[in-house]
Parts: C-alpha cells; sequence; structure tokens
C-alpha cells in the first residue's frame, strides 16, 4: 500500500548524499535473464525517451547489501519505528546505487510488474522514473511511495488498473485510487461509456469502488453485476475526481415504456443528450444511470410512455394487463417496436400528439427544442 509522508520525508530525501554505516548483510543475489532485443520506439525528444530493457535489467541485477534494521549500528537506541525503517533502507539503497545509471520506464511495465522483480525494483527506486502514459513528465518513486498527482485519461486509467490488478501490483492500484484524477469526459463521451459493459471484468470495476459505495448502490453483496459494469465504470470515474467538460446545459433526457409487456424488438433505451444526439444504449440499469448522471452534474429527466403516436394512422398503446398494442386503422395487434416508433416520433416532432404529452410537457418541448436546433 502507499504510505503517506510526514513532513520529515523531504529533509530525508535531501539527507541521501550523507554517508551511513555499513552493514554486513547478506548479498541479494536475485538475478534477472537478458532483456528482449527487440528495438523498441522512443519519444523523438532524449529527454522523454525510455531506457533500453537492458538498463533495466542491468540496475535490477546490481547486487545490493540488504538492509539489517537489527544491526549493530542500531542497538544504542531505541527500536527503530515502521517509518523509520522505511526512510533509513531508501537512504541505505541510495547510497549503493549513487554511481549507477537513472532508468526510465513507461507506468504501465511498472503497474505490470509484480513480486520479486517489483520488490527488487523499489528497493533501487531511487534510480527509477516512471513516465506519464500520456505526456512528456515522469513520476519519481520514493520507496513503495510515487509521489505526485496525475491526471491521465479515464479509458488508460481502467487499463492501468486492470493491469495491476491482474498482476497483484497493490502499489499501482493504490496509486491510480488516490494520485491519479481521469481528465475531463465530454457529455456524449459519457454517454458512449454507458454501451461497454464487457470491456472490463466485474472485479475490476468492483475494487475501484469503495464499500460503502459498493454496498449503497448494490446491496450489502456488494456485487457489480455483468449488466451495470458499463454504468459502474462512470460511477467510478465520478468518484475519482472526474468531471464533464462545461458544453452549456448537460442535459439528458431518457425516454421508457409504460410496461415491457409485448415490447418487440431489441432491448435498448432511448438517451437523448443536449448535444442533439439520440443514443439507443443496451442493458440500461436506469436508476443506477440516472443517480450516476446526476452525480455528475447532469439535469437527467426521464420519460414514461404508454402511447406513442406514429401517424394519423397508428400508434402503440398500453393497455389491458400492460400489454402494448399496435394500432393501425381498426387493425389491433399484440406488440409494439417501441424503440424504433419511439424515435421515429421524436424525429417527427409528434410527441405532442402523445397522450403523455401533458404529463411531461416540458420535458418533451426541450427534446423538440433540442432536436430541430
Amino acid at each position: 500500500m502507499i504510505k503517506k509522508f510526514s513532513p520529515s520525508t523531504l529533509l530525508i530525501l535531501f539527507a541521501l548524499s550523507f554517508p551511513v554505516l555499513a552493514q554486513d548483510s547478506e548479498e541479494d543475489v536475485t538475478d534477472f535473464g537478458s532483456p528482449n532485443q527487440t528495438p523498441q520506439t522512443f519519444d523523438d525528444s532524449r529527454e522523454c525517451a525510455l531506457s533500453e530493457d537492458s538498463e533495466l535489467i542491468n540496475l535490477l541485477n546490481f547486487k545490493l547489501k540488504k538492509f539489517n534494521p537489527t544491526s549493530k549500528e542500531f542497538e544504542s537506541g531505541p527500536p527503530l519505528t515502521e517509518e523509520e525503517i522505511k526512510h533509513k533502507s531508501i537512504r541505505f539503497y541510495s547510497l549503493q546505487l549513487k554511481d549507477e545509471k537513472v532508468v526510465k520506464i513507461d507506468i504501465d511495465k511498472f503497474a505490470s510488474l509484480g513480486g520479486a522483480t517489483l520488490a527488487s525494483l523499489l528497493n533501487r527506486s531511487s534510480k527509477i522514473f516512471l513516465r506519464h502514459p500520456e505526456k512528456c513528465e515522469f513520476f519519481s518513486l520514493f520507496g513503495d511511495s510515487i509521489i505526485g498527482h496525475y491526471e491521465i485519461s479515464f479509458e488508460r486509467i481502467l487499463r492501468l488498473y486492470a493491469t495491476a490488478v491482474n498482476k497483484n501490483n497493490n502499489i499501482a492500484q493504490e496509486f491510480i485510487r488516490t494520485q491519479i484524477i481521469p481528465s475531463p469526459m465530454s457529455l456524449d463521451s459519457a454517454i458512449k461509456s454507458l454501451y461497454d459493459d464487457y470491456g472490463y471484468q466485474q472485479n475490476i470495476i468492483e475494487s475501484l469502488l469503495p464499500q460503502e459505495v459498493r454496498t449503497l448502490f448494490f446491496g450489502e453483496n456488494s456485487m457489480v453485476s455483468v449488466a451495470d459494469v458499463a454504468e459502474s465504470k462512470l460511477l467510478a470515474f465520478s468518484l475519482l475526481g472526474g468531471r464533464i467538460v462545461d458544453q452549456g446545459e448537460k442535459e439528458i433526457f431518457i425516454f421508457v415504456p409504460d410496461s415491457k409487456k409485448g415490447l418487440l424488438g431489441s432491448n435498448e433505451t432511448i438517451v437523448i443528450s443536449s448535444s442533439s444526439k439520440i443514443y439507443e444504449v443496451p442493458l440500461l440499469n436506469i436508476p443506477l444511470a440516472l443517480n450516476v448522471m446526476r452525480s455528475l452534474g447532469f439535469n437527467a429527466k426521464i420519460i414514461i410512455l404508454k402511447h406513442v403516436f406514429i401517424d394519423n394512422e397508428s400508434s402503440c398503446v398500453v393497455g389491458e394487463g400492460g400489454l402494448w398494442y399496435h394500432f393501425k386503422g381498426n387493425d389491433k395487434r399484440v406488440g409494439c417496436d417501441f424503440l424504433s416508433n419511439t424515435i421515429r416520433s421524436i424525429k417527427s416532432n409528434t410527441l405532442v400528439k402523445s397522450n403523455d404529452y401533458p404529463i411531461f410537457k416540458e420535458s418533451i418541448d426541450r427534446v423538440n427544442e433540442i432536436i430541430n436546433n
């Protein structure tokens, strides 16, 4: 886990150049294999270029004497605290590495490390810099802590976090949860994110959400269902501090049928944004989506229809027992293609002829205004 620094931490960082007493400890004898010699692509700027794999391997293979917090030099004082052990060990290893070359790796590679390799890299943290995945910027390591706060696109955050979870890299996971803020997202990008229920494993999204949030939104078992992964991703975006780019009013309107009995066609939900785009979102968890959208500052409205005007001879109506019927002249048939007929009504500005118009007049008028602009 990443630990918070005390004010003394910065002083210790400046003290790394002062000598410490040598410790006669067993050497680290872990060796790492030769790197793959496939050429790598670097940035044009030398300052932003990543180190060769061979340079990382050489650093990992550098023999370090192990820090011993119970050695003779500490016997005269009180037992070292956990924080003192961390600081002294970082200083101890840093002095051994003072003549070694700095190694720059990308954050993706760091997130993919685990086990003994990660532990060895952390012992050599004074010589490791992690490059930001989207700009010429480097993160500094201080032992098992990554210093600073950064902004990264949300999709990149999810990929990094998935890698860290799958590799059991708890340091990268904690860094992403607590020190990274998602780049702002557009209104339409937020809605499009509701399409993808299968882009990430449930456990990846679950672990991004605090326990109390999972309990609040998903109940005591705290399980995110497969059908709710997309909505949960957007919830994670909000909890990480993400925001929607201000582009005028942030409005969405969700059209839902009064009943699901007798519906024909696909199972998408109609969502209209204030940017005048019409979306057909599959398997939308409407209550969850509304809560998440509102937490992001959306003015989210729901329009429930039990009568869809198609043309002067045709309409869909909820009848006896909550069953949808399609009327065409004197012909009455069970079933209604709610999705297609409602979109047709929206585009043809005939929502005002629905029997539901008086109930949802304000929202329907606003939808007509958006679509006609």
